[in-house]
């Protein structure tokens, strides 16, 4: 493996002269930093970046928090977070918790230990007295959901309002009878579920807590819900918030072999709006919101923090969401 003393024997220059270089000093001309980076090059030698941290270089590398990456939504917003930090200048590290919060708190550490410049948490339960230090810092930006007490600045949409459009619907094609799926448990915190009963409560309907499905992840949760619908034929809604268009697709997947008609049985509504959403039969009806802006803004704040930045500079993004109807309502 190659040392910094082989790279400034290649390059014909000093070992202080290479360091000098990769800390980009002044006192190195441009001829002497090319002429030190192809010798680095063809040595393939890397700097090390704890070094670099120890200098104040920092690690160039911000991580991102998400809770499945088998869930699609995740996999478009890293996407739309990893694209911006490389334009940026910087790489990105995917982490998964499956929803462990002692894996999260494991990730976090790597920002208080200098390993990441900071990290997006794209999915917060718990805002503990370390995660609230490091959002003063800046060196934590929360994006998507939080569902806590505390007032903290998080980038998304107005999940109440998207939920009441969604759940409004419903109601005005003549359903009373709503279930709720979602992957977390019940929670007054959890926007998404206020909202829903915002609009019950609008229009004098009231919610049983019987049909309220939690953990209901993936085309799989949606199928398991269909199962419970067959084994209560006695007690059923007639339609369905599914909070992901994955959850949606298991519904009406499985709907269809128990001989149960969407949407004449059983109205179904999505969330994200992905591309599965119209490959369905029939196509979900889904509220649409703006993924890739979400993560752009995130990426952009959390760098803008990192580097000691005014973050007003950044133009902010309009993430308001849209219903779109489809057949499955």
């Amino acid at each position: 493996m190659a040392s910094i003393e082989d790279v400034a024997k290649k390059a014909k220059v000093s070992v202080t002269t290479v360091s000098r270089a990769l800390n980009d000093h002044p006192y190195v001309s441009d001829k002497t930093k090319k002429k030190i980076y192809k010798a680095m090059e063809e040595l393939n030698y890397y700097p090390n970046n704890v070094a670099q941290q120890l200098r104040g270089k920092g690690s160039k590398m911000i991580g991102v928090i998400i809770s499945y990456i088998t869930n699609p939504f995740f996999a478009y917003l890293v996407d739309a977070i990893e694209t911006t930090a490389l334009e940026l200048g910087y790489h990105l590290v995917v982490m998964q918790t499956r929803g462990n919060q002692t894996m999260e708190k494991f990730y976090i550490e790597m920002v208080q230990k200098k390993q990441l410049d900071g990290i997006i948490i794209t999915n917060l339960e718990n805002a503990t007295k370390e995660v609230t230090a490091l959002i003063d810092e800046g060196k934590i930006v929360l994006c998507n959901r939080f569902i806590g007490n505390e007032k903290l600045p998080v980038i998304h949409i107005d999940e109440a309002e998207a939920s009441y459009k969604g759940t409004e619907y419903l109601i005005k094609q003549g359903h009373t009878n709503i279930a709720f799926c979602t992957g977390n448990i019940m929670n007054p915190q959890d926007h998404r579920f206020r909202g829903f009963l915002e609009a019950l409560e609008d229009y004098e309907l009231t919610f049983n807590k019987e049909w309220f499905f939690e953990r209901t992840l993936g085309v799989e949760g949606g199928k398991e819900f269909v199962h419970w619908l067959v084994e209560h034929p006695d007690d059923q809604p007639t339609a369905v918030f599914s909070n992901g268009d994955e959850v949606a697709a298991g519904i009406i997947s499985e709907a269809r072999k128990h001989d149960l008609r969407v949407p004449e049985d059983l109205a179904v509504l999505g969330f994200d709006d992905q591309p599965l959403a119209v490959l369905t039969s029939p196509a979900i009806t889904t509220i649409r919101q703006p993924i890739q802006q979400m993560g752009e803004y995130a990426t952009k704040v959390l760098i803008k923090k990192i580097e000691k930045k005014e973050v007003s500079d950044l133009e902010v993004p309009d993430l308001r969401t849209e219903l779109i109807i489809r057949e499955s309502v």
